[in-house]
């Protein structure tokens, strides 16, 4: 058992990446499904989302790697 790495730096920003990213999918379908279509926003929400599953993407993978 201690020959496992710490992987829980990793682990942990990587699923705080993913919790961010369903944020942004639960508000650019909120965006989209707007009722005053003049009231529009101004968060690139798909652009928050695409950046923070990249990053999740990347920091699950660092740590499986064991970095």
């Amino acid at each position: 058992m201690d020959s496992l790495p710490d992987l829980s730096g990793w682990a942990i920003a990587g699923g705080v990446a993913v919790v961010i990213a369903a944020i942004a999918a639960i508000a650019e379908r909120r965006r989209n499904n707007r009722k005053n279509i003049e009231k529009v926003g101004f968060m690139p929400w798909p652009f928050v989302m695409l950046m923070s599953l990249l990053f999740a993407a990347i920091s699950i993978g660092l740590a499986f790697k064991g970095h």
